[in-house]
């Protein structure tokens, strides 16, 4: 194993901890031990572990909520930053900039009391603006995602220099965005939002709620493949008769097939074994191959 001393020292000896298991930060509950791991809950902290990292030349790995994503039972080498900044600060009447940790419910919440639409579209989604960002999270059936409403991101790039990017460097498209390949960190967002009628944000968010009332709760990545074109993920694997397949504590959903569920004692093993169940299947009885939402981290 790499010697981390001098990381551990920069950071602080109080704030990293060794070989934390990352079942205790994923929606999945499932994955190995990082090999160091901090909590940062400010910019300027997430800024100097980032940067600590880069000097010592050190792999890192940034999380938030620990939504779609898949970390490998032999966990992740380097360190993992479990990202909790949460600065939200109104520019303008529709102009609001956000930390990349901050949790998308927390943003939903502020910007409706402002009656500023356009949040509505991430209700039900886990993560945060960082995620967000990152996955181009948003609402499928209506096509609505997250890179609709950003003016700009503020980020880190490998080299350690901070960047700001627009909104067209970013690159979004469906479940898609430059930070899944860049490996730049994205520190925060500037949202364009839109005043309006509270009843036209109820009105949409209870659309969405209606639309979603089959996502599962508890234990799972979210969905797990992006819907291909003219189909949905879920319709084609419920097709396969897969509902209710169970592989170690692993399951897919009774409620909709694009789900695994932790029935408890899960592996990320097992979970990986449905998900190559599902791709194997959909491709041999619909000739389509389906493509992952969930993200890959750690020793796979």
């Amino acid at each position: 194993m790499k010697d981390y001393t001098k990381i551990i020292e920069a950071l602080g000896k109080e704030k990293v901890k060794e070989n934390e298991p990352m079942k205790l930060h994923t929606n999945m509950k499932v994955g190995g031990p990082a090999d160091l791991f901090i909590e940062v809950k400010t910019n300027e902290e997430l800024k100097k572990a980032v940067l600590g990292a880069i000097k010592e030349k050190i792999p890192y790995t940034i999380i938030g909520n620990g939504a779609n994503v898949l970390v490998s039972d032999q966990g992740i080498a380097g360190l993992v930053i479990l990202n909790e900044s949460s600065q939200i600060r109104f520019i303008s009447d529709e102009i609001v900039e956000a930390d990349s940790g901050v949790d998308l419910s927390a943003l939903i919440k502020l910007t409706r009391e402002k009656d500023l639409a356009g949040m509505e579209r991430e209700v039900k989604v886990p993560g945060t603006v960082g995620g967000a960002v990152y996955m181009n999270a948003g609402d499928t059936g209506k096509k609505e995602f997250f890179g609709d409403l950003v003016e700009s991101v503020e980020i880190i790039d490998k080299e350690g220099n901070a960047k700001t990017l627009s909104n067209e460097e970013c690159e979004f498209a469906y479940r898609s965005s430059r930070f899944q390949k860049s490996g730049e960190v994205i520190v925060k967002a500037k949202l364009k939002l839109q005043k309006t009628d509270p009843k036209f944000i109820e009105e949409k968010t209870r659309n969405i709620l209606e639309r979603k009332i089959n996502h599962p709760a508890g234990a799972t990545v979210g969905s797990t493949f992006k819907n291909p074109d003219y189909d949905g993920a879920g319709r084609l694997i419920e097709a396969c008769g897969l509902k209710n397949k169970k592989i170690g504590g692993a399951k897919i959903s009774e409620k909709h097939a694009n789900f695994i569920i932790n029935e408890g004692n899960a592996k990320a093993v097992d979970v990986k074994a449905l998900i190559d169940l599902m791709k194997k299947s959909v491709k041999e009885k619909f000739g389509i191959d389906l493509q992952e939402e969930v993200r890959y981290i750690g020793r796979w």
